[in-house]
């Protein structure tokens, strides 16, 4: 019976010894091979998070939640910011409608005598195609440059002017403007905060109006032929800001307002008139006025690969003021000049990115 003990306990021991050694290699096996994807283990986990496969997982899942890796970053990273364009040129087309229009009053503060106009009101509409083309160029990455051009194509439209006369009843007639109007525009922007930059250039508008063929006329003494024409060329200097945020890269939404408290131009206004037995002729001109001008802009646009397409509304405002000497009737006498004039474009953008 002992015998037998001995024996059992001398052959498992054997046993023993010869599995252990077997066991131990399929184990070691396991957890350098299979382990880290199958079984994983408390003890093998920091060595395979070192390995290559692992690595190629971890990039792959932080550029699928839009994050930046690299070989010092492997947790999740900013975002990197959207790859910079150097030049946009762009096209914007859309239509121009009068908010208030444009408004011409004159008033004569000289002497009153027979046949004298005291005072007259202009007031015609300012709608059309607006067509403009834009260059915008990035200098660096906080400062960047844009110049422009614009022209009013003209829809036909309608003019209606009031006089006041010296000792008699109020008179008026209508007209049929011909409108010409052009722009350029250069300005500068500076980014000094994320989203948010300044803005200050400078603008030239030349609005031509020849008032052509006068009819429904009350108070004129008969139907005439008279003309009258306005030519005013602003030069205006102004600044502001300017809000743009990114939803994505594809993606861009502006917000803009600037202006300027002053607004050097210049103005010339003919007019020849018949109201009474006297035909009477004004002519005003000066070289410099006050005033302001403000633009507000909000503008979308979205790029599919090197193209931009978006939409955009503008509102612009501007006035000038000036006392001047004219001539009327042969005579010079002071007068006041008052031109201002308010609208909205409404419209697309067209542009390529390089």
């Amino acid at each position: 019976m002992k015998m037998f003990s001995v024996r059992c306990i001398a052959y498992a021991i054997i046993i023993f010894a010869l599995y252990t050694p077997g066991a131990m290699a399929q184990e070691k096996t396991w957890n350098t091979q299979d382990s880290y994807q199958n079984f994983p283990t408390m003890g093998t986990q920091p060595h395979v998070v070192k390995r290559s496969p692992m690595n190629r997982n971890v990039v792959t899942n932080n550029q699928n939640n839009r994050f930046a890796t690299g070989p010092q970053c492997q947790f999740p990273c900013f975002p990197q910011p959207c790859k910079t364009t150097y030049s946009e040129p762009s096209a914007y087309v859309g239509y121009l409608y009068r908010s208030h229009g444009g408004t011409l009053q004159t008033r004569l503060d000289g002497p009153a005598t027979a046949g004298q106009t005291t005072f007259l009101r202009n007031d015609f509409d300012l709608q059309g195609i607006w067509l403009e083309l834009a260059l915008p160029v990035t200098i660096s990455q906080d400062i960047g440059f844009v110049v422009s051009g614009a022209h009013l194509f003209a829809l036909q439209p309608t003019s209606t002017q009031s006089y006041t006369i010296f000792n008699s009843p109020t008179a008026a007639r209508q007209w049929n403007p011909d409108i010409q109007w052009w722009e350029m525009n250069a300005a500068a922007t500076y980014q000094f905060a994320p989203s948010l930059s300044g803005v200050g250039g400078f603008r030239w508008t030349s609005l031509i109006t020849n008032f052509n063929d006068p009819r429904n006329q009350v108070g004129f003494v008969s139907p005439n032929t008279d003309s009258a024409s306005l030519n005013t060329n602003s030069y205006i200097p102004y600044g502001g800001f300017l809000i743009e945020g990114k939803p994505d890269c594809r993606s861009s939404i502006k917000v803009a307002a600037y202006g300027s408290p002053v607004l050097p131009a210049s103005l010339v206004y003919n007019e020849s008139m018949d109201l009474t037995s006297q035909p009477t002729t004004i002519y005003a001109t000066t070289l410099s006025s006050t005033g302001y001008f403000f633009e507000a802009l909000a503008e979308y646009s979205m790029r599919r690969e090197a193209w931009l397409m978006g939409s955009f509304v503008r509102f612009t405002t501007l006035r000038m003021e000036r006392s001047v000497g004219a001539t009327v009737a042969g005579v010079n006498m002071p007068v006041d000049i008052i031109f201002d004039r308010s609208d909205w474009i409404f419209g697309g953008k067209l542009g390529y990115t390089f």
